[in-house]
């Protein structure tokens, strides 16, 4: 028997099954937000912006940013599901203040780096002008570290300065 190629009919984009339309063959929304997690992104953009915005402001955008102005609405869209009032700029806030607490981590790691090599020269280890780099730190006696408070960032070296302390805190020298 011989088989006939019957063509299978295109899924609907997630746009249209939220909207409970047939989706054209040249629909909008189709390339952007396809049939498995679109629904779920464009059920939010709908809930949030409607979808005479969200065409409208997917319209305004080059169709070759397209793509990421529907990725930004969506994610956008969620997080307002989420937080109504601040959505995506408290997620923004929480990241920016993980970034400041491990800024000042690494200000009281090199504040004890610093402190340790200052109070031990005898164990800074020797310039080797051909080090074989290792991704792991040296290793400091957790007795010998200042807990926090006992050193501040004011001892820090300044920045011209951690060019010559390299060799003394890292044990090599950046390349010229």
């Amino acid at each position: 028997m011989r088989r006939r190629n019957i063509p299978r009919p295109r899924p609907q984009c997630g746009a249209c099954i939220v909207l409970h339309a047939q989706c054209p063959p040249r629909c909008f929304f189709a390339p952007y937000f396809s049939h498995e997690e679109g629904v779920i992104d464009f059920s939010a953009i709908h809930r949030i912006f409607g979808v005479g915005n969200a065409s409208f402001l997917l319209y305004q955008v080059p169709t070759r940013d397209r793509s990421e102005a529907a990725i930004s609405l969506s994610i956008e869209a969620l997080a307002r599901l989420q937080d109504p009032v601040s959505g995506c700029v408290s997620h923004i806030l929480a990241l920016q203040q993980q970034v400041s607490e491990l800024q000042a981590y690494r200000a009281y790691l090199q504040d004890s780096l610093f402190a340790y090599y200052s109070s031990h020269p005898q164990l800074v280890p020797p310039f080797d002008p051909n080090p074989n780099w290792s991704p792991s730190p040296p290793t400091i006696p957790e007795a010998t570290l200042p807990h926090p408070g006992e050193t501040s960032s004011s001892q820090m070296p300044l920045l011209d300065d951690l060019d010559e302390l390299g060799p003394v805190i890292f044990g090599h020298r950046r390349r010229p």
